[in-house]
């Protein structure tokens, strides 16, 4: 017979899963360390404006704040920091620092994400497969970061650069076609249709002509495809910003 009476089943919450939109909102990190620079690294890529609190930062950081990517005050952090903040990533290894962002963050209603501990945070960040605007999140609601990191290790050869591509072109494609003649269930229909046919080989292996005559076959007259298609090769050589 099994007792089931101290078994350990998490926190038994269900995480509600969302892409947050951070583009010019304040994001604070508390703690200057290794766990504290990845933190940073991510909310930059999303277009968040970071503020970063500690006394001491390590050199990745140090380096960031010397080209302006973000502002570091060099000092402990005080309940103030958190006045305007729309999220904030506890980081520090001190128990009392870390209990007192929480009770700030809950004061001012910021979303929280504690390092130390998991059960006490408003979020978790998942483990990423980023190809451009295609992002591929496994999460364990903070049970298991080491399984989340298994998984993506095992889904990322699958997922190559051509897939930043593919969407790229069905994001282009979207508004010509949803702004055409046909009707919801149509248009859903066409996108399917789409995706079903070889284009992300075509992507892969780089044979724009192949593609442009997929295409061809299945979008509507109106759509140009050869002019969609050279534009979208000729951004996909502009040099990244």
């Amino acid at each position: 017979m099994i007792d089931n009476s101290s078994k350990i089943t998490g926190s038994g919450k269900k995480l509600y899963p969302v892409s947050l939109d951070i583009t010019g909102k304040r994001c604070l990190v508390i703690g200057g360390g290794t766990v504290a620079a990845r933190k940073i690294r991510a909310l930059l890529l999303c277009g968040g404006v970071v503020q970063i609190v500690s006394p001491e930062v390590c050199g990745e950081i140090r380096s960031l704040a010397q080209a302006d990517k973000l502002k570091w005050l060099p000092r402990a952090y005080h309940s103030t920091d958190m006045i305007g903040v729309f999220l904030v990533f506890a980081a520090t290894d001190d128990p009392e620092a870390q209990a007192l962002i929480a009770h700030d963050a809950a004061m001012h209603h910021v979303l929280l994400n504690r390092a130390d501990n998991s059960e006490l945070s408003d979020f978790h960040v998942p483990a990423k497969i980023r190809r451009g605007d295609l992002v591929i999140a496994i999460s364990t609601g903070g049970g298991s970061p080491a399984l989340a990191s298994l998984i993506k290790r095992r889904l990322a050869p699958d997922f190559g650069e051509e897939y930043a591509t593919l969407v790229e072109l069905m994001a282009r494609l979207r508004p010509l076609v949803v702004n055409g003649p046909g009707n919801s269930n149509e248009n859903r229909a066409l996108f399917q249709a789409i995706l079903e046919l070889p284009v992300l080989e075509s992507i892969a292996a780089k044979d724009w002509h192949q593609l442009k005559t997929l295409l061809g076959r299945i979008v509507p007259p109106s759509i140009d495809c050869e002019a969609l298609v050279d534009q979208l090769c000729c951004d996909l050589e502009q040099p990244s910003k």
